[in-house]
């Protein structure tokens, strides 16, 4: 597990791409496993500029890098499902933010914290966070972490499109620049006592 603010993880890998094989997609990924009982998952990056909501309209528009983004935690197997935690008393619970759903503080970035069910409350109240879940089903398993990019404009040099195939986390971070997602194991504790700055510098 990454012990350091912003260790470089997410690649795009045959693996990631060959999940949802799709012209207009294309993904880094990274495998995490989750973390001890009282700890949390943070990824940070600078969110690229999408359209928002789900209205038809005509593409590409003025002041957007891509149509949409998302970050999902789906679990290991053969065709990687999407987290999905269901209970006999709420909604379930899904593994996926997309751009509408994100939480940005005011220069633009994301803060989304990887943690469990019961974290959540204590999560959702630290400014500008956005929750995803580990699975309750399996909560020792391995997850993937997936960020998508759909149908970045031809000027938006930092697309994950542009992410040569099986190259490194470095390249990859080279290419996305502040846009790259970073990855930090964080205690809740910390997350919750200063609204995140710890975990997320």
């Amino acid at each position: 597990m990454p012990e350091e603010t912003g260790q470089k993880l997410f690649t795009r890998t045959s693996e990631v791409e060959n999940l949802a094989p799709n012209p207009d997609n294309a993904y880094l990924g990274t495998w995490i496993t989750p973390p001890a009982a009282d700890q949390v998952l943070v990824i940070r990056g600078r969110a690229p500029r999408a359209v928002t909501g789900n209205h038809p309209d005509v593409w590409p528009r003025r002041h957007a890098d891509l149509r949409y983004f998302s970050m999902c935690t789906n679990l290991g197997g053969q065709v990687k499902p999407v987290v999905i935690n269901r209970f006999t008393d709420a909604p379930p619970s899904l593994g996926c933010r997309y751009d509408d759903d994100t939480r940005l503080d005011r220069h633009g970035y994301y803060t989304y914290v990887i943690g469990r069910e019961q974290q959540r409350t204590a999560i959702e109240a630290v400014d500008d966070a956005t929750f995803l879940p580990f699975s309750v089903s399996y909560p020792v398993a391995p997850h993937m972490v997936l960020l998508r990019n759909l149908l970045p404009v031809a000027n938006f040099p930092h697309a994950t499109q542009n992410v040569p195939v099986d190259s490194s986390a470095e390249t990859a971070a080279t290419v996305m620049g502040p846009h790259y997602p970073l990855l930090k194991v964080c205690s809740l504790a910390s997350l919750t006592a200063d609204g995140g700055r710890v975990c997320t510098a």
